[in-house]
């Protein structure tokens, strides 16, 4: 569906599915607004790139997550908001650096919804990442040397390139047009509708039917090549990639059916209708929902790092980022076990014993526990290694087929829904009947590593 045609605000009513319980984020909480729950984006978007300038309207069906007269967007305070209406009737907003106030002329009871369209246009740039890594030089909507555009935006980001509600507990519905001059390709997630010729330019159509949190939509313009495949019982699969890095993916993709089929086999059916990867020559690994952004000189367990957060972290994601550990702990987990695979002289305890024990003290002196990471330090190599100690230690104590159907009824029973650890903890303990709570808050919490046993475990002798 096009987005003009979610512009009327009795429309809002059809996006029940992008309703969400949004809240002020515990770690980032200068970004995203816990009144404003964004059901659905219809983002209509235009890429020149000679005067490198993105102009594009944005049609956000929002409902009060509490009662207001007012709601509050992120806006990079590069990107000028040209006009702003609700209901079609025309406000003025109020900036202030990179939010934007839209004032509803009316206090909106609880559950109310309007419609707001905001016209903007400039040139996407990049704001400081909360992070010591070296391989994240910025986070947003970036342009290339080329004029290509491209975005990475966790944990925030997204507001570089459109208005967003950016937090991850704000998930929401999105149905995309890209309009790029001929030779060149809009890209982002979910279904790719088509290309149609407007006046000598390429019009690309998306429509993502799942909800999404901000921090995964995927978005690039470039003058990418396509390859369509079909994964594990149909699934259709599109890879975008520059031609000049032609040989590099097709030796990832060709291993793309194989890596779902393994994570499916754990954790059971991959939870979204279509799936994909944005291939990018700059150093990128990011799970972007069913498009995952990744470099095309990635190594091939990375790729199944980021399919394995269909699963973790996009089906099922962290209300704040505190939870980060929700995401990369399972993630890495499903990574290791990848890669353990192909050692089949080596058990999984002994594989982890080699690659990650000895590095758990470590993380968590340098980047704090994974549960309480600093705010400085985002995405370090806590909040994947030391959960997957910890989920390693679970599957010790319960066995192979009960702690995997925990990991697939955990997924397919919360899909499209955000939770936390007090959520997690609770469902583990009721799904096996035992009290895992102390040894999941030692494993997230301790500055030292735990020696705590998962209850059943069998003791040392």
């Amino acid at each position: 569906m096009p987005p003009s045609q979610a512009s009327s605000p009795e429309s809002a009513s059809d996006f029940s599915a992008g309703k969400s319980t949004p809240v002020a984020d515990d770690v980032y909480p200068q970004y995203g607004d816990p009144a404003t729950d964004v059901l659905h984006y219809g983002l209509d978007l235009k890429w020149d790139p000679k005067a490198t300038v993105l102009t594009g309207t944005a049609t956000l069906a929002v409902r009060a997550a509490k009662a207001t007269d007012h709601f509050v967007l992120d806006l990079a305070g590069t990107m000028s908001a040209d006009s702003v209406t609700v209901d079609g009737a025309k406000v003025t907003d109020v900036r202030n650096g990179d939010h934007l106030t839209v004032p509803l002329g009316k206090q909106l009871p609880v559950d109310g919804t309007a419609t707001v369209v905001i016209a903007y246009h400039g040139t996407p740039h990049l704001v400081a990442p909360p992070m010591t890594r070296g391989d994240i030089a910025g986070l947003g909507a970036q342009v290339t040397s080329t004029g290509g555009l491209w975005a990475q935006q966790e944990p925030y980001g997204a507001f570089t390139w459109f208005p967003c509600n950016d937090q991850p507990s704000d998930k929401a519905l999105y149905d995309v047009t890209i309009t790029a001059p001929d030779g060149w390709a809009g890209v982002t997630g979910g279904t790719f509708e088509g290309r149609t010729e407007v006046n000598g330019s390429g019009v690309y159509r998306w429509h993502q039917p799942s909800p999404v949190s901000t921090y995964l939509v995927a978005f690039s313009i470039d003058q990418f090549k396509e390859d369509t495949a079909t994964g594990p019982h149909g699934i259709p699969i599109t890879y975008w990639y520059l031609p000049e890095d032609a040989t590099a993916v097709h030796k990832l993709t060709a291993q793309v059916p194989d890596m779902i089929a393994f994570l499916e086999q754990r954790f059971g059916p991959y939870p979204f209708p279509t799936a994909g990867v944005l291939f990018r020559p700059e150093m990128v690994g990011m799970e972007t929902q069913t498009m995952i952004t990744l470099s095309s000189s990635i190594q091939p367990d990375d790729l199944l790092h980021e399919f394995a957060h269909h699963w973790f972290g996009d089906a099922v994601t962290p209300t704040t980022w505190s939870g980060m550990w929700l995401n990369e702990g399972f993630a890495m987990y499903a990574q290791l076990m990848w890669d353990q695979s192909q050692m089949p002289d080596t058990t999984m305890d002994q594989f982890m014993q080699q690659r990650v024990v000895s590095q758990d003290q470590v993380l968590r002196t340098v980047d704090g526990p994974p549960g309480h990471f600093k705010p400085t330090h985002f995405a370090s190599t806590n909040v994947y290694y030391c959960p997957a100690l910890m989920l390693n230690g679970m599957r010790d104590a319960l066995g192979d087929a009960a702690f995997f159907q925990l990991l697939n009824d955990w997924v397919h029973q919360h899909q499209g829904t955000n939770q936390d650890r007090k959520a997690f903890e609770a469902f583990v303990n009721a799904k096996t009947g035992r009290d895992f709570s102390a040894y999941i808050d030692a494993w997230l919490d301790s500055p030292t590593t735990p020696t705590v046993q998962p209850p059943g475990a069998a003791r040392p002798a």
